[in-house]
């Protein structure tokens, strides 16, 4: 955290109380239909911080708010969630599965963009269904899309309102 701009600790701050959720509370629905709660809590906590990392980028605090997506100046991926250790969770290596689901969830996010979802959301809400289900029923589908949007509006919205945030790079620039 040394070094860190007062913006760029502000933002880290909210993502880790954004990230230290009551899974089993708020995700109790899921969990519930989920053959390995703990599995999903995991992958729940990588989707979670994604969704932040890109609510940054889209802020105007990284350069470039479409894929390839990077990790914020002094951020550093969650390592537990829950109480749980992601790698051992998960069972791998915590960089591989932070880049595989980077890599999946920003290919949703960039190929899903459409009129009615200009950011892709509904996308990457699909790709976060079907990480955690063979085939996810439409009103957990539906369910997940909802929190998605609304995670995302309130994360954007935070972040935008960071003072001393770096202005949007300009087109013309």
């Amino acid at each position: 955290m040394k070094g860190i701009p007062a913006a760029g600790a502000a933002s880290e701050r909210l993502v880790r109380d954004y990230l230290d959720v009551d899974y089993h509370g708020r995700y109790a629905s899921v969990l519930r239909l989920h053959p390995a709660p703990r599995e999903a809590i995991a992958e729940l906590c990588l989707f979670r911080f994604w969704l932040a990392c890109r609510a940054y980028a889209h802020a105007g605090a990284l350069p470039a708010a479409t894929p390839p997506l990077y990790l914020p100046p002094g951020w550093t991926p969650p390592l537990q969630a829950g109480g749980l250790d992601i790698d051992h969770t998960l069972g791998g290596w915590h960089a591989h599965l932070l880049q595989s689901r980077f890599d999946l969830y920003d290919r949703f996010f960039q190929l899903g963009r459409h009129r009615d979802d200009p950011l892709g959301l509904d996308a990457a809400a699909l790709a976060l269904s079907c990480q955690l289900f063979v085939q996810p029923a439409a009103a957990t589908r539906a369910w997940l899309r909802e929190d998605v949007h609304g995670l995302f509006s309130a994360l954007h919205a935070a972040f935008a309102a960071t003072p001393g945030r770096p202005e949007p790079a300009r087109e013309d620039a």
